[in-house]
């Protein structure tokens, strides 16, 4: 019987550190704490329980405090891996596009770089399709999603999300340009098949402006798929990313020709991190990991074949 008791003491002590763990997670040096009370009462517990849980903290120099009487205690240090480890948040989990272009590859790069520098344990997957990472976003499967600003802000669950970070324009790619599998075409017309990924937001609303009334039939293809079809001639058109063409001399393309389509280029150039917007903890620790400046530099490095990439 009191080893049973005490093994429920010792649990219920246990989960009371972690949640403790968490609300220090979130502060900074210099910040007062909550008082005994208030956390017993947040918590529903003993003072005794949170006591126990503040001196297992401070013991293993996950948190230093200084009491000041009737003031409160203040934070002198923190040691946000061992609070993160105590708090047993697992893995940080971020889901980015497909790294087929070397502005992939340099976002990829640049990210795997910055949390290797913070040392924080973390899982990197790939995946096609702004759709498909929102949605797994949505779901709580993954921590952060990287796509265009233009797709974070056009996803019908938009207000779900926060834009955690932006890497600037050219940083997801440089520009989109219509190609054609006839050499001399040079509009979109009536009659053509045209290309279409629906679960890219970006290529479905381009695609859709550019065919503005013209009588086309769309062809649902996987966005890695069209330069395929392109070249065999199974469709007429598609909208695709420059970058991926700019160097080719086989490929016939002109650039986008409405003025809509044109406009929103540059938020669709523009790559950023998503986060759910209830997700304070996550927010915490890319603050503490990610900083925009070093990963556009390493994005910079690999696209002009400075650096290797890594991911």
């Amino acid at each position: 019987m009191v080893s049973e008791i005490k093994s429920k003491m010792m649990s219920k002590i246990g989960f009371i550190t972690s949640m403790l763990a968490r609300d220090f997670f979130l502060k900074n040096k210099g910040e007062r704490i909550d008082t005994i009370s208030g956390y017993a009462e947040r918590y529903n517990t003993g003072r005794g329980t949170i006591q126990s849980a503040i001196s297992f903290l401070t013991e293993h120099q996950a948190v230093e405090l200084e009491s000041k009487g009737h003031l409160g205690s203040y934070i002198l240090d923190l040691d946000y891996h061992l609070l993160w480890e105590i708090a047993d948040l697992g893995m940080i989990m971020g889901l980015l596009p497909l790294p087929y272009s070397l502005r992939y590859e340099g976002l990829a790069t640049g990210l795997n770089q910055e949390f290797k520098k913070a040392d924080f344990n973390y899982s990197i997957a790939y995946t096609r399709g702004a759709e498909k990472r929102l949605n797994v976003l949505k779901d709580d499967k993954y921590d952060f999603i990287v796509l265009s600003k233009f797709a974070a802000q056009n996803h019908e669950d938009r207000d779900q999300f926060e834009l955690f970070c932006e890497f600037g324009p050219g940083t997801y790619l440089s520009k989109h340009v219509i190609v054609f599998s006839d050499p001399e075409a040079a509009k979109i017309e009536n009659g053509m098949k045209v290309g279409l990924d629906s679960t890219s937001i970006d290529h479905k609303i381009l695609t859709k402006l550019e065919c503005q009334n013209q009588d086309v039939e769309f062809i649902e293809l996987t966005y890695m798929k069209i330069m395929e079809h392109i070249k065999n001639k199974t469709i007429d058109a598609a909208v695709w990313n420059y970058d991926e063409i700019k160097d080719l001399d086989n490929i016939n393309f002109t650039e986008l020709q409405n003025d809509k389509s044109t406009a929103k280029n540059k938020d669709i150039s523009n790559a950023v991190i998503l986060v759910n917007k209830n997700s304070r903890m996550i927010k915490r620790i890319l603050a503490k990991t990610i900083d925009p400046e070093e990963v556009i530099k390493a994005q910079k490095e690999v696209y002009n074949h400075k650096l290797i990439p890594e991911y």
